[in-house]
């Protein structure tokens, strides 16, 4: 229901307030008296508060008295310097005078009567309205064809527009222009409107809207336009709305709407939306109109008609209750509320004033009224986009949105010091602004992995400096040759002279060539420095035996040893393993100075882990650093990342962008071959998509890497977004892997209903498919089926019918496989037919005697091998794309056989060359491709368009783009196809991103490469292409 409330019992004129704290007050003035039969009471004025908002009565506010009856009503906005709070009430009366009260006043009961205006000389003033842009002025039309402004500011003025011009008819309605304050219009009883213009004192345009003697019967003016014009029709033989746009002419109408089946009485034209309209008429409809689209979009509905009639009724209500009841509920006036949106106010024949809201209506429009929709519209958009429009123009305005302003700053910043400074400066730079012990070590590691003489350079940071400890080692010694020889203990004396028994012993065993028992001989008799030179001398095992056994002796006298040992005897990975970790950094100098290359990154790995498991993960980390192990250096950054997530409670976008800074340094020093790992990968497409919601699209490809999933769905959106050509140079030319399956997604198809067919009736089908077939191969067909039925007819049958093996199919039968869907169906090798049902095989039965058939010539068929038809419709369902042997077995003529070569099981079909691609140029029907392959399509395309629309083209330029149009089109439809190999669209898609950024000399170089690989196969597009991409290169570089 679109009702709000009513008044009943009112025949009246009415108009809504249009103040905003007064919005549900509404003045009628009453066209009868109120009286029973003849009597004349007079009229009034009300004022009635319809509260809408709670659905209550409405509620008698005031009452002004009249000696005259109401023709029309008007409340003006506030007026005369805010001296009328509530504005100012107007009435036209029937005896040509018009009253103004003040609406105030009538509230509280005082005097209201402001003023009495008797401009027109008989007769009703059916039409009243204020200037919505002069409050102070106030248009008046009468019977007696005037048109009077008046001026409330003033007390004797009263004008009419033009004084020497005049309509000859009655004046019906009267408009002020909503955007030009001195333009007036009124509309006449003779079909005529008249737009005035008060500046000038002239007519601005004449209107015949109508026949001679068919009156108009309201006017209205665009809210929005001011040269749009609506005039509304009172003939019942042309119930018309025209639509006027006096720009364009002012004889004939923009547009006429139609709906009513009879005379129009009165419009409105909605002010808070310009596209809705709302009419009544004779018909007994009140329509709601969507300008928009010139339609009826919904209509009021009249109240049921109650046929039992009250003792007590009136004349009129016992009138109502007849046969006319319909047309005395016809309405007369409607009105929009100037406040509340989309709630009307309408009086009809029936005495009822009543409010409905269009938002009850059953409408058939799809838009929402305009205070429905947004007055604004804000979208955002992959990569900090934001598309946003607003209500008061037409433009559409586009920007980048950056919501963390620091870490934008942060990476821009590292992006320019990349561009303009040294790696290792860079890593300098930090290690010596950071006030953090553990980040300066950090970057001048980093700092030294990139120095070619590193181990070298990580002696000297480690405290080991080589040529340091040779000169302290130099000063030592020569301060104990000078002053202390004599402080050398007891114990430190060399051992006394070998007796010569020692000696017979060792030299009898030298003589005998058994050094084993001289090295013993010598050790026993504490002469370890012979043992070792005799031991020098007996071969390799004795010499490493020796030292071994020298070395045990001595370890406890000379701490150095064990060191020695190690690095002699290639003990270095047992050192390591025993090492303290809290000398860590003499067992990596050790590893520095004395490890081989093969084992350096291994020995520097086992020097971290140990010190991992010693708890030590932040100098574990540099030794990871030192051995290159991304993998394991870069879980203590991400340990370190997830601490400062931790104590932040979410994710911290500039620790974040350090440990982005850190992996991406260390792959420079790493180099292109490594690979991130499934924890490092995830965290740098996090660091990428934050840099992809800042706007930094180029940067966010940077740093993308497509080693995890949502790394490859973020690269196919960088490589797809507005910045696709510099992206796809930041990911190294190469367009992305889709990262979804391409899935074929059709409508499945429902399986026919299981019919019992015999023989004759199954032949007589395939004969009826087969009904396009040539007329040799049909008459082939009946000769065979002839000799059968004869061949049938002279054989017994049995009279019992004999089981059919249901794993068996008739002869002539095959099952196939239908790639689209998996579901099998089955084919007949000799019919060409085709079902989804499997067949079953027709067991025997008793037939009735045939009649004979006249004998005639015919040919006798072939009985060793039955005709096959070459129907083009013998595969049913399926084509040949799918399966190669119906082409040439089920007679599908004209069918290309893509596939080629047999099919296991199958009998061997000889290929069928494939036609060649059509080069016509159709840009209403160019192809459609998958999307990783739309930018091809994209590029080439604009580029055809934007040459045409050259002026420089020549006519030699010309021929040669014709050229480029047909091998575009072959390339566009072999890429639909499928035709073209994967590797040579991404040298393609290559190509285009060159193309794009206009960089033609890399395009040129791609193409060069194409035509000297793939020109055999592929020659029908790469000429035209190659001549697109020269005719490109000489207009835009002129």
């Amino acid at each position: 229901m679109t009702k709000i409330t009513e008044i009943e019992g009112k025949s009246a004129v009415a108009a809504w307030s249009p103040i905003q704290s007064c919005s549900d007050v509404i003045a009628i003035g009453t066209k009868d008296s109120g009286g029973i039969g003849f009597e004349d009471n007079g009229s009034a004025l009300d004022l009635y508060d319809l509260d809408l908002s709670n659905g209550d009565e409405p509620r008698l506010l005031g009452s002004v008295k009249t000696e005259a009856r109401f023709s029309s009503v008007c409340w003006s906005p506030e007026t005369l310097g805010g001296k009328y709070p509530m504005g100012l009430l107007t009435g036209g009366m029937e005896n040509g005078v018009i009253h103004v009260w003040n609406p105030k006043a009538i509230m509280k009961n005082q005097q209201s009567l402001i003023r009495t205006i008797k401009g027109h000389a008989t007769g009703p003033v059916k039409a009243l309205q204020f200037n919505p842009l002069n409050l102070s002025q106030l248009a008046t039309g009468g019977s007696d064809g005037k048109v009077l402004i008046v001026n409330l500011d003033k007390e004797d003025e009263v004008f009419m527009p033009c004084e020497s011009t005049q309509q000859n008819a009655q004046i019906t309605a009267v408009a002020w222009n909503t955007q030009v304050s001195h333009i007036v219009a009124s509309a006449a009883a003779d079909g005529t409107v008249s737009v005035w213009d008060l500046k000038s004192k002239k007519s601005w345009c004449n209107l015949r809207c109508e026949s001679a003697g068919k009156a108009v019967a309201d006017l209205a003016w665009n809210p929005s336009e001011g040269l749009h014009l609506l005039t509304a029709s009172a003939d019942d033989n042309n119930p018309v709305i025209k639509l006027w746009d006096l720009r364009s002419s002012t004889s004939m109408p923009l547009t006429t709407l139609t709906g009513h089946s009879q005379g129009i009485l009165s419009m409105a034209w909605c002010p808070h939306d310009e596209h809705l309209l709302l009419s009544c008429g004779k018909d007994n409809r009140t329509i709601l109109w969507d300008l928009f689209t010139l339609t009826p979009i919904g209509e009021v509905p009249i109240d049921e008609v109650d046929h039992q009639t009250d003792t007590n009724s009136n004349s009129q209500e016992m009138f109502a209750a007849g046969g006319l009841a319909s047309n005395h509920q016809r309405r007369y006036d409607v009105q929009w509320s100037p406040i509340k949106r989309g709630v009307t106010l309408t009086c009809s024949l029936d005495r009822k004033v009543q409010a409905h809201s269009i938002l009850g209506l059953s409408s058939s429009s799809a838009r929402p009224p305009k205070w429905m929709r947004p007055s604004s519209s804000v979208s955002f958009g992959f990569g900090g986009s934001l598309v946003s429009c607003g209500s008061t123009d037409r433009y559409i305005r586009m920007s980048t949105v950056v919501e963390e302003e620091s870490f934008a700053k942060l990476s821009a910043e590292f992006e320019s010091v990349l561009q303009t400074t040294n790696v290792a400066e860079y890593c300098y730079e930090r290690a010596t602004k950071t006030k953090v012990t553990s980040e300066a070590e950090l970057w001048a590691f980093m700092q030294i992995i990139f120095d070619p003489n590193s181990r070298q350079q990580l002696l000297g940071m480690l405290g080991f400096d080589p040529e340091m400890i040779a000169s302290k080692a130099n000063a030592y010694a020569e301060d104990n040759l000078t002053n202390g020889i004599e402080k050398l203990a007891v114990d430190d004396k060399p051992a006394g002279p070998m007796t010569k028994t020692t000696e017979q012993m060792v030299k009898q065993a030298i003589m005998v060539g058994n050094f084993d028992a001289a090295v013993e001989c010598c050790f026993r008799m504490g002469h370890a420095a012979d043992a070792l030179l005799l031991a020098s001398y007996g071969g390799g095992d004795l010499w490493t035996k020796t030292q071994q056994r020298y070395f045990e002796a001595q370890v406890e006298k000379r701490n150095f040893l064990p060191l020695v040992s190690a690095v002699f005897g290639d003990g270095l990975a047992d050192l390591v393993q025993k090492s303290d970790p809290e000398d860590w950094k003499e067992t990596l100098a050790i590893i520095l100075t004395y490890a081989k290359t093969e084992e350096y990154h291994v020995l520097c790995d086992a020097l971290g882990d140990l010190l991992e498991q010693y708890g030590d993960d932040r100098h574990a980390s540099l030794c990871f650093m030192c051995s290159m192990n991304l993998g394991k250096v870069g879980k203590y950054w991400r340990q370190q990342l997830d601490e400062v997530n931790k104590a932040k409670g979410s994710l911290d976008l500039a620790a974040l962008h350090e440990y982005a800074v850190k992996v991406t340094i260390f792959l420079v020093a790493v180099g292109p071959t490594s690979k991130l790992c499934l924890e490092d990968a995830e965290l740098f497409s996090k660091y990428s998509s934050k840099l992809a919601e800042q706007g930094l699209l180029v940067s966010a490809a940077k740093y993308s890497t497509p080693d995890s999933y949502e790394g490859k769905v973020l690269r196919d959106r960088l490589y797809r977004s507005k910045a696709s050509p510099s992206c796809l140079a930041a990911m190294g030319g190469v367009a992305p892997e889709f990262p979804f399956d391409m899935t074929n997604v059709k409508m499945s198809r429902a399986e026919p209903a299981k019919t019992t067919r015999n023989t004759r009736q199954m032949r007589t089908q395939a004969s009826t498919a087969s009904n396009y077939s040539q007329y040799s191969q049909v008459s082939a067909m009946s000769n065979s089926y002839a000799g059968q039925s004869q061949q049938r007819s002279a054989t017994p049958t049995p009279s019992v019918t004999q089981p059919a093996s249901a794993g068996t199919l008739p002869d002539g039968w095959i099952e196939l496989q239908d790639p689209s869907s998996g579901m099998m169906y089955y084919a007949n090798q000799t019919t060409g037919e085709t079902t989804w049902e499997r067949p079953q095989p027709v067991a025997a039965q008793a037939l009735p005697p045939a009649p004979q058939p006249e004998p005639q010539k015919t040919t006798p068929a072939t009985p060793s091998r039955p005709n096959k038809l070459a129907s083009k419709y013998g595969d049913g369902f399926v084509t040949s794309a799918s399966h190669p042997e119906l082409a040439s077995q089920y007679g599908n003529v004209g069918t290309s056989n893509p596939y080629g070569g047999a099919r296991a099981g199958i009998a061997s079909v000889s290929t069928v060359e494939k036609p060649p691609v059509s080069g016509t140029f159709d840009p209403n029907n160019i192809p459609e491709l998958s999307a990783e392959l739309q930018p091809i399509k994209d590029c080439l395309i604009g580029v055809i368009d934007a040459l045409k629309a050259d002026p420089s083209m020549g006519g030699s330029d010309k021929r040669l783009l014709s050229e480029s149009e047909r091998g575009v089109a072959v390339l566009l439809k072999r890429l639909a196809l499928g035709d073209i190999q994967p590797e040579i669209c991404a040298k393609v898609l290559q190509m285009i991103g060159f193309i794009t950024t206009y960089d033609f000399g890399s395009a040129q170089s791609v193409l060069t490469d194409l035509v000297s690989s793939e020109w055999r196969g592929h020659k029908d597009w790469l000429k035209g292409v190659k001549a697109l991409l020269q005719l490109a290169r000489k207009i835009w570089n002129r």
